[in-house]
């Protein structure tokens, strides 16, 4: 297996809110990579493969190479299917019906031959999160209304046929919103293809209301319960193993709250990198993973490491050097996305269901999560009078104002400091 390192990209365009290269597809390391087509939108992304497999080696001669030579030749086929995709995304933007669904269509020459396999496909061209929300919304709808749906069969009865399954299996207001998003989106992509007409929508006033989900606004802790939590001593008659684990949950908990509220995948992905050790070891920089895929959204998260996060650095965290994870305990070199995404969904359960064991025995009738973290930050911040355009930059809210807002750098670093030392002042 290689080892990964930076590479270069042939090609690489931007089209309106399109962008491409040419380039390897690493998404499963092996010792000869794909060569691909990236597309992205929104933050979703595609990979085209061209058919070439080469080493990083190999790759880098093919990218050097000029004017000669078999490397050159390969090189020159490579660029002209990168156009051949480039000229079809124009053809799409020009058309008004770009999508990364209709791009793959018309490369492949496929086309989805129903509404359920069209919205299959669709789910299949999200990043892995979102993939998985969109299947799961196609699994409840197909177990209500059933499979291969007709595009000329989908109706606001159909729509109301699976609300009524939901409401009888007991989902709640918030998981039916995600699911007929979901299904929303997916109609209005049909509709702008033309697949589906527009008085086929099922959606609004007069048809399917797309309830919120409950207010979290009060999902948030205190100071001074914070501080409770933080003091957490394990019953004696405790499992050592267990009691471990449980103070552990409770720390990753606290690094979540003083760490700008970050999301355990973002815990998971944290590394010593150069700002670290530029700043003399007061901070940590990374680019929240939501973000991470757009060109124009690059949102800079500092965490200043005010002592009580030094605290649990020198507990938790990996011996500080360059690249390394802050805490590779939780991937455990894990590369796979959907892996991935398991491990950070089955450790947030257990971060959950310890942290609420300990809250049992301190009397704090709260059943937390690490979402409660994120929040109890952002409260706790404006309770103390911090700015609110801090408070946003600090938890990684993006701008589309302008590239410099969306830079947390703005504020010195005393500043972000002495902001977040205010998350433990009563």
């Amino acid at each position: 297996m290689q080892k990964k390192k930076a590479f270069t990209e042939i090609r690489k365009d931007r089209i309106e809110n399109v962008t491409l290269a040419l380039t390897l597809d690493t998404r499963r390391p092996a010792d000869k990579l794909p060569v691909a087509i990236r597309v992205n939108q929104n933050r979703e992304t595609i990979y085209y493969r061209t058919g070439l497999r080469c080493t990083l080696d190999e790759w880098e001669k093919i990218t050097k190479s000029a004017k000669r030579g078999t490397n050159f030749e390969i090189k020159k086929f490579q660029i002209a299917i990168y156009e051949k995709v480039k000229t079809n995304v124009v053809n799409l933007l020009n058309e008004d019906s770009f999508s990364l669904v209709n791009l793959k269509s018309r490369l492949t020459g496929h086309k989805s031959t129903n509404f359920s396999i069209f919205w299959n496909e669709f789910a299949n061209s999200k990043k892995v999160g979102t993939r998985r929300s969109y299947l799961n919304s196609l699994n409840s709808f197909t177990s209500a209304v059933g499979a291969n749906i007709d595009f000329s069969g989908m109706s606001q009865s159909m729509i109301e046929k699976w609300k009524d399954k939901m409401e009888k299996d007991g989902l709640s207001n918030t998981t039916q919103g995600i699911y007929f998003r979901a299904c929303r989106a997916v109609v209005n992509d049909c509709i702008r293809q033309g697949l589906m007409k527009r008085n086929q929508y099922p959606f609004g006033r007069g048809k399917v209301i797309i309830r919120r989900g409950r207010s979290r606004k009060d999902e948030f802790l205190d100071i001074s319960t914070i501080k409770k939590l933080m003091r957490f001593e394990p019953p004696e008659e405790w499992l050592k193993g267990y009691a471990d684990a449980v103070v552990e949950a409770i720390n990753f908990w606290m690094f979540s709250y003083l760490g700008n509220g970050l999301n355990l995948a973002d815990i998971a992905q944290l590394k010593y990198e150069k700002h670290y050790f530029e700043s003399g070891k007061t901070e940590l920089k990374f680019i929240r993973e939501k973000t991470k895929d757009t060109t124009d959204e690059d949102v800079e998260i500092i965490i200043p490491i005010i002592p009580e996060v030094q605290k649990i650095l020198d507990s938790y965290g990996d011996v500080p050097e360059p690249d390394n994870f802050v805490f590779p305990q939780i991937l455990n070199g894990e590369t796979d996305p959907f892996r991935i995404k398991d491990i950070v969904t089955q450790h947030n359960s257990n971060i959950r269901s310890r942290i609420q064991a300990a809250c049992k025995i301190l009397g704090i009738e709260k059943k937390l999560s690490m979402t409660w973290a994120r929040h109890s930050f952002a409260t706790n911040l404006t309770i103390a009078g911090v700015s609110e355009r801090y408070i946003s930059q600090a938890m990684g809210h993006s701008t589309k104002k302008s590239i410099t807002q969306g830079y947390i750098g703005l504020f010195p670093p005393e500043k972000r400091m002495k902001f977040n030392k205010m998350l433990l002042e009563e």
